[in-house]
């Protein structure tokens, strides 16, 4: 189902857009005996579709003119909304959870965030948001009246993309240890209110359950292919470490001192934009993120290991990894001492923060496992039709199993073998504080007698 222009303008103008002039955010001039003075003249819609991001939501930018006090104004927003969906399947995605964390971020965070950046911490403005039973709506400025711009690429950004993207990155870690340290109570209760928005619930549901099985025997197929010097052996203990998408997931993404951090949680192409130089050479001069729903208390290698594995292909990657390592550290370093009152902590060292990064990396090479043929080959439908069409399970592991084609097959073997190396190199164990022994046996059992390679 697409989009009802009509019914969304018929909504803004006579629902949201006067709670949003009554909370002062949609002039700075507003008082409420002008109230009746305010008139919207014209909406325009542009829906942001499949081909610009994947999303679980509905988008759209919003073009308002409007007048107060006999003026003409206009805003340029953001809207972004859950589809119409079962409830047991609004649940099961989490969406309370997802925009929960958004919320929280601009409403909370981010004020903390612009006080130690001396208000140079990009993100949209907030305007309003609404969490109900089944549904929930977050209203922003739109970034690109700034300059801003996402990538024309979903995936597979340059390196001048990439080197910019782990700075700020670092800088952001920076920024939230030294919250941390500096702000510690305060730090600990804006912390507490953030909810997993993957891994609360007990069990996923059975087309993302299958998919993500699919997803395994895709890695073991791939590799035998297309890097067969792996040992086998290491691909199984990868196999069964991640067998379990929420037992596994919910134990590497929980917090663990000294490291845990702010952390956005799902830190890719999709949530963050660009501004360019002016004279049309494409040069990426500075970048922002947004979309805060996954944001968690966690390591700092999450966000790292998840940015190189989905929005970088091999061949940027694998050969300047070293350089994109110490870009993020020595951002993250430089960022922490200009703004903690404390000294850097032993603990943040680049030896250390790469044997994170290995113990993390398992977690992002599944999700280019599961996630990236989504990207390379975006779905053609709606969230909402997307969520409502039932898949047979043929389909599903089908589609798992093949599509993206041969660049996410290769993709997905090199980055097995980037994590064999880095592994051996470093002498880190993948399987390092899981403990799989809830799934073992069900695991093993999947591999040995599952046939669907």
């Amino acid at each position: 189902m697409s989009l009802i222009v009509e019914n969304e303008i018929k909504w803004l103008t006579t629902s949201v857009l006067p709670q949003i002039l009554r909370s002062g955010r949609l002039l700075e001039n507003y008082s409420e005996s002008l109230a009746e003075t305010f008139q919207v003249e014209s909406i325009d819609i542009n829906v942001i579709g499949a081909d610009e991001a994947y999303m679980l939501t509905i988008c759209y930018k919003a073009h308002i003119k409007f007048q107060y006090a006999g003026q003409q104004h206009q805003r340029r927003l953001v809207i972004k909304k859950t589809p119409k969906i079962l409830p047991k399947v609004y649940d099961s995605v989490q969406f309370d959870d997802l925009f929960s964390n958004e919320v929280g971020f601009y409403v909370e965070i981010l004020p903390l965030l612009q006080k130690l950046s001396n208000g140079r911490f990009a993100a949209p403005k907030y305007y309003h948001s609404e969490i109900k039973p089944n549904s929930a709506l977050l209203i922003l400025g739109d970034f690109a009246e700034d300059g801003w711009r996402m990538t024309k690429d979903r995936f597979g950004l340059s390196l001048e993309h990439a080197r910019i993207a782990v700075k700020y990155l670092g800088k952001f870690h920076g920024y939230g240890y030294a919250m941390k340290h500096n702000h510690k109570e305060r730090f600990q209760e804006l912390t507490s209110r953030l909810r997993e928005g993957r891994y609360a619930k007990e069990s996923l549901n059975h087309e993302w359950e299958l998919k993500h099985k699919a997803s395994l025997k895709r890695a073991e197929r791939v590799v035998a292919t297309y890097q067969p010097q792996v040992d086998k052996e290491f691909v199984r203990k990868f196999q069964l470490l991640l067998y379990s998408y929420i037992g596994y997931g919910r134990q590497r993404v929980a917090p663990r001192e000294p490291l845990a951090v702010i952390c956005h949680g799902d830190y890719l192409r999709n949530n963050v934009a660009y501004k360019y130089a002016t004279d049309n050479s494409g040069t990426p001069l500075d970048i922002m993120m947004f979309d805060y729903q996954t944001m968690r208390l966690s390591s700092p290698m999450m966000d790292l290991c998840v940015f190189l594995a989905l929005s970088l292909l091999a061949e940027v990657r694998y050969n300047n990894f070293d350089t994109l390592f110490d870009d993020y550290c020595n951002a993250l370093f430089e960022s922490y001492r200009k703004h903690s009152s404390i000294s850097l902590p032993a603990y943040l060292n680049r030896d250390d923060l790469m044997k994170e990064y290995i113990r993390i990396l398992p977690y992002a090479v599944h999700i280019t496992c599961y996630f990236l043929f989504s990207l390379v080959e975006p779905p053609t439908v709606s969230a909402e039709e997307m969520f409502n069409t039932e898949l047979s399970d043929l389909e599903i592991v089908q589609t798992a199993l093949k599509q993206g084609g041969e660049l996410v097959d290769r993709e997905i073997a090199h980055q097995i073998k980037e994590l064999y190396e880095l592994s051996q190199l470093h002498k880190v164990q993948i399987d390092e504080d899981i403990d799989t022994s809830d799934w073992i046996k069900d695991a093993c059992k999947f591999i040995t007698e599952t046939n669907w390679i």
